[in-house]
Parts: C-alpha cells; sequence; structure tokens
C-alpha cells in the first residue's frame, strides 16, 4: 500500500496480479503520482492495470504520465473527466489500451471519442457464508475480451491446521447474452434464497441489466 505524498488521503493498493487500484476524493493530480513510503522511479511499470476507484471525480493532465505502461484503465462512475493532451491519446491508442467501465458513463464515452475498445467492468455480486460448510464465497459476474461472461466464486474455508485457510475458486460460464431480457429478480433467482437480499440491493447488478436489455442487439 502507497499513500501520494502530496494528498494522504489518495491510496494506493497493490495486488500481486498486476493491478493497482487507487482510492481517495476529488481530482487525481500529477503530483499524486509521487508516493511514500517511498519506491524507485519507474515503480508504476510494475502494473498493467490501474483502477480509479469511487470517490475519484478525474484525472487531471499530466497524471497517466506515470501510468504510460498500463493495457487497461478501469473507470468508476464518479470518474467524469480525464485531461487528454494529443499525445496521452496518442499512447492509450498506441498501447490499445482496453477501458472498463459501466454502460452510460464517462469511461464508454472516454473510450468511444478516442478510439478505445470498451468493456464493462465486472460486478461483485454479493457475498455468501454458507455455515454448514464454514465456507466464504465472494462472488462476482465478469466479462472478458475474449470469452463469455462468468460467475466467478472465490471461495475462503478453514485450513487443515490452526491458523491455515483452505478454498480456492472456480467459475461458471453464463451464454454471451444471458441478460436478454432478463430482469434482476430473474437473474437472482440462479441463487441461494440467503444472498437473495444482497442482489435485489445491487445497484450496479440492476443498472447492468437495465442498460444492457435496452441496448439494440446488445451493443
Amino acid at each position: 500500500m502507497y499513500y501520494s505524498k502530496h494528498n494522504e488521503k489518495i491510496v494506493y493498493i497493490n495486488h500481486y496480479i498486476g493491478l493497482l487500484e487507487v482510492e481517495g476524493e476529488g481530482l487525481l493530480l500529477k503530483e499524486d503520482a509521487e508516493v511514500w513510503p517511498s519506491e524507485r522511479p519507474g515503480w508504476q511499470k510494475k502494473y498493467d492495470t490501474l483502477s480509479i476507484t469511487e470517490g475519484i471525480t478525474g484525472l487531471a493532465e499530466g497524471y497517466m504520465d506515470a501510468f504510460a505502461h498500463i493495457e487497461c484503465l478501469i473507470l468508476a462512475r464518479t470518474v467524469v473527466s480525464i485531461a487528454a493532451a494529443k499525445e496521452l491519446e496518442d499512447r492509450l491508442r498506441k498501447n490499445k489500451v482496453l477501458v472498463r467501465g459501466e454502460y452510460d458513463t464517462f469511461a464508454e464515452r472516454f473510450a468511444k471519442e478516442k478510439g478505445l475498445f470498451f468493456l464493462h467492468c465486472d460486478i461483485p455480486l454479493a457475498e455468501d457464508d454458507i455455515g454448514d460448510h464454514y465456507e466464504h464465497d465472494i462472488i462476482t459476474l465478469r466479462f472478458h475480451t475474449n470469452a463469455s461472461p462468468d460467475i466467478h466464486y472465490n471461495c475462503f474455508t478453514p485450513g487443515s491446521s490452526a491458523g491455515s485457510y483452505g478454498g480456492g475458486e472456480y467459475a461458471v460460464s453464463l451464454p454471451k447474452d444471458f441478460y436478454r431480457g432478463c430482469s434482476l429478480e430473474e437473474f437472482t433467482s440462479r441463487f441461494p434464497e440467503r444472498i437473495h437480499a444482497q442482489l435485489m440491493a445491487n445497484d450496479m447488478l440492476r443498472r447492468f441489466l437495465e442498460a444492457a436489455n435496452g441496448r439494440k442487439n446488445g451493443e
């Protein structure tokens, strides 16, 4: 985890899978790409995916210069602006950066305006506690550029000894047009009753189903 030297409310959460999440509020400035605890120059090259999370409203001029090697940019729906000079636009296109976010948001408009490919962001669905097996599952609806969508289960269970954890993960594939004519209630019906309330209260899932069904040919 890193903190912006310019604004300690801007937090970077690093993941071993190449994902770097940025948390905070307001506009990300060029200076916010300088972090502490100090890292070597070019530390950003370790990450190929930059996720700008809920609460951040925009990326100021120069901010993206520090992340010139990313392959995927994920924008929360609160992001409404990116200062993109021609040099940045050219670099994004040259690197074929994938933009991800929700339908009908700035993320989708930005991708279209800059000639970049857009893919809906993954949707955290629910967390399921299975008491009989002492299991905790994190369930996510995932979208892929080269495969059908799926439901991903990240399962956590007690290990065989004190202080250890077991579990695993698996995915269930969905038809590409699984959303076609599918209401929130119908989608929720495929899951256990114990997580029904979580799914029915999932605003991102509801927005996706409504927007996807309202589009011509699902585009």
